[in-house]
């Protein structure tokens, strides 16, 4: 088997993004532990074991099929190829179909992965009401995807039919099941981004920091590049053979910016401080404390939203509050600690007595 240029790139790529995917496992077991884990921290699993087998159908395809699919055949040179050779062909075929079957599934699997994390971090917020229509919207889109995949060409198995040509949409890289996925992908995409920025917008801090969270939360604007510039290859540049490669750059970059957020933690000093010194990350009301490993994995633990390190204040216009997310920079390092102060007004009237009777409609706590 030679080592071709495409192969020794999917296996880096794969290599890369399941470190990526451990290291973030890693972070997460040290700052909450099994205990403490959210819905994402189970799904990234799934989407590491898809991604597995995407890699291992990519080189598959590429090896033993040679990269055939019949997306590149003409009438003409179907009814040229020997019985052997459709063969061939439909085998690539399949392969390929499956591959962007699974392609899709990482995609959309990160990002339901994106939006249990910003559930959990937006949790008691204003914003977090939108969290569950982004849930339907993304959900629908998956099954929008699915249909197309699976209805665009009737009967399934004729997609990778070699002669006669079936015809119609009946080849893996038909434009009808690419631009519905391309264009279902980006939108929410688009949708998830939105989903922090209210955040981001309305918090008193510095430009810079303002602009640092506004960046974390866009990564996934690399992911959407990378699925127009993929359609754009195949269909505009006619760079067909492109397509299979661009579906694991895709995948790639997905798992990227999925798990960027929660990896951040490493880049910490007081992170390895409690790798070394054998304690674990606490969240108490106040701040961040340091205890014992054994003593905190016998309960669960409040997840640290672990994400940057700064004092935001948010002002809720909506709901008449403060919404207050601040982080000792002297005792902790990248940790969110979300507190809600309500304003107490206080409205005076007079009773019989001319004395003043005080009500309070609200605490603060």
């Amino acid at each position: 088997m030679d080592l071709t240029p495409v192969l020794v790139e999917t296996w880096t790529l794969y290599a890369i993004g399941s470190c990526m995917i451990g290291t973030r496992v890693f972070v997460r077991t040290r700052l909450v532990g099994i205990q403490g884990y959210g819905p994402d921290d189970y799904l990234v699993w799934f989407t590491w074991l898809v991604y597995t087998c995407v890699t291992i159908i990519a080189h598959v395809f590429l090896v033993q099929a040679g990269g055939k699919h019949t997306s590149v055949l003409t009438d003409a040179q179907r009814a040229a190829l020997t019985a052997s050779e459709r063969k061939d062909w439909e085998y690539g075929s399949k392969l390929f179909s499956f591959g962007f079957f699974s392609y899709a599934t990482i995609v959309w699997s990160l990002k339901f992965n994106m939006l249990f994390f910003y559930r959990r971090l937006v949790r008691g917020l204003h914003i977090e009401r939108f969290v569950l229509p982004a849930f339907g919207f993304v959900g629908a889109a998956g099954i929008a995807s699915v249909l197309t995949f699976c209805l665009a060409c009737v009967p399934f198995h004729k997609l990778w039919q070699v002669y006669p040509n079936p015809g119609g949409q009946c080849y893996p890289q038909n434009p009808v099941t690419f631009y519905t996925v391309a264009v279902l992908n980006v939108l929410t995409d688009m949708c998830i981004i939105a989903i922090p920025i209210p955040m981001v917008i309305r918090v008193q801090a510095s430009i810079m920091r303002k602009i640092g969270l506004m960046m974390l939360f866009s990564l996934g604007m690399f992911c959407m590049i990378a699925a127009v510039v993929r359609v754009v290859l195949i269909f505009k540049l006619k760079r067909h053979g492109d397509g299979a490669l661009w579906s694991i750059r895709e995948d790639f970059v997905a798992v990227i910016v999925g798990q960027a957020p929660l990896v951040y933690p490493i880049t910490k000093p007081r992170f390895w401080k409690s790798i070394i010194g054998g304690d674990k990350y606490e969240e108490t009301d106040h701040s961040q404390q340091y205890k014992d490993s054994k003593a905190s994995s016998k309960r669960k633990v409040k997840d640290p939203y672990m994400i940057t390190q700064t004092e935001l204040t948010m002002v809720d216009k909506s709901e008449s509050t403060e919404e207050i997310i601040k982080v000792d920079e002297g005792k902790m390092d990248g940790g969110i600690l979300v507190q809600r102060t309500y304003n107490v007004d206080v409205e005076s009237s007079r009773t019989e007595s001319g004395h003043e009777d005080k009500k309070y409609p609200g605490q603060a706590f």
